[in-house]
């Protein structure tokens, strides 16, 4: 069963477009679906993964170990119990359970299930971050909002498939074009299908996962309540904003919605200005990368975000955040390092922040885009979505900006000795 819903959008070049999209009704059942992979504390020791049911599933469990032959007496296995809450939708309530399973050992893949009783899913993996900082490469996506969501499938399978490596995945904001209407998710987990199962995502919140299905504003209740992410963020913000580690990585997810959200927590820029103060000094990593959804520096007319500048720009240059990915204007773009709000050029004296806006993976594009006088790469991808590939080699950040098919948009590397340095 089908539902078939059409909203009023302006277009790049004025006018007005009628979009329609579609999306399956719920489907809840008692056999786990949306299987997603997560953490919520150390990736060393830590596995979370969260799965929903119909409301009639009360419960969950996660059985896992490096071998789930139950006829072999030698096979090394454990449940873990979920935890379950009912999340009342636009398609009908459903229940989301969630496990976090302890005590892993590092660098070690396992096998897992989810399930309840005689219900319970395939059978997927997951590897365990490594003891010693070594090597990894994390893949970044730019806004996945559709119409079908196909085109997020297949930029999804293709990145993943080009990069079998991937130690984990960043959503960058806007994955649903409805953040509050559940048949837009419904279509959003049925195309991640075969990947989240299998390599944690780490999201973050864009404008679209505020609005209702009437375009109000809205707190992102469907992205909070879906996805089990770190909760040490400020009050008011948990699972919107937070950090982790990965390596020699320090992660900060931020969130940029403070014209959607200024009627639940107008002071949201602030709250989050006085955390990442804290989270920024409190970390030893060699590297820092910052994940904000709306840019400070932009392509559309109106670029710079001043709010944004005036609440973090400051921090990034204080506590020398090498990198900011951001999204929400479609685009791929590269600025120079930025310092005090100005563009650098003295590569052999470095310093400053690089900010990428990370392009598109889904169907939606701009054409009122633009370079601006702080860009030292410009790509409008009208026509294919892109994705972004990372390598951290301790002392060596290495970047590429793909194609979908395979073309090689840009790359490039950050190098970090005693005073950070880059080409």
């Amino acid at each position: 069963m089908f539902n078939f819903r059409g909203i009023f959008r302006r277009s790049a070049a004025a006018g007005f477009v009628l979009l329609f999209w579609i999306t399956l009704a719920s489907a809840a059942a008692a056999t786990p679906d949306h299987v997603t992979l997560t953490w919520t504390q150390d990736p060393k020791t830590t596995q979370t993964i969260s799965w929903r049911t119909d409301t009639a599933t009360t419960g969950g469990q996660v059985r896992f170990g490096q071998d789930l032959n139950n006829t072999d007496p030698n096979s090394r296995s454990a449940i873990s119990a979920a935890l379950t809450s009912t999340l009342e939708t636009t398609g009908g309530a459903v229940n989301i359970h969630s496990a976090t399973l302890t005590g892993l050992t590092p660098g070690m893949r396992y096998r897992y299930q989810v399930g309840y009783g005689s219900s319970w899913s395939d059978t997927y993996t997951f590897k365990t971050e490594s003891r010693e900082p070594v090597s990894f490469k994390f893949l970044v996506f730019g806004d996945s909002q559709s119409i079908d969501y196909g085109t997020w499938r297949t930029t999804l399978q293709a990145a993943v498939r080009q990069n079998p490596d991937a130690a984990f995945l960043v959503n960058m904001g806007d994955l649903v074009d409805v953040g509050q209407d559940y048949g837009q998710w419904e279509s959003w987990f049925a195309a991640s299908a075969g990947v989240i199962e299998n390599i944690p995502v780490m999201p973050l919140t864009g404008n679209h996962e505020c609005y209702t299905p009437e375009r109000r504003f809205s707190s992102p209740v469907f992205f909070t309540a879906q996805f089990a992410l770190p909760e040490n963020g400020p009050e008011g913000l948990k699972r919107q904003v937070y950090s982790f580690d990965y390596g020699d990585v320090h992660f900060v997810m931020l969130d940029s919605q403070e014209g959607e959200q200024r009627g639940f927590l107008p002071d949201m820029l602030e709250r989050q200005r006085r955390w990442l103060e804290a989270d920024l000094a409190a970390t030893d990593r060699k590297w820092k990368v910052v994940f904000i959804h709306r840019p400070l520096y932009g392509n559309k007319p109106n670029g710079i975000n001043e709010n944004l500048r005036r609440a973090f720009a400051g921090l990034f240059d204080k506590y020398q955040v090498d990198l900011v990915f951001t999204a929400h204007d479609h685009v791929y773009a590269r600025t120079a390092p930025m310092y005090n709000n100005k563009e650098g050029t003295d590569w052999d004296s470095f310093r400053g922040t690089i900010h990428v806006a990370t392009g598109r993976t889904g169907s939606k594009t701009y054409e009122n885009l633009s370079e601006k006088p702080w860009n030292v790469f410009f790509h409008n991808p009208m026509a294919e979505p892109i994705y972004l590939g990372v390598k951290s080699e301790g002392v060596v950040l290495h970047v590429t900006a793909m194609g979908v098919s395979g073309q090689l948009i840009d790359e490039w590397t950050l190098v970090k000795t005693n005073s950070k340095s880059g080409e």
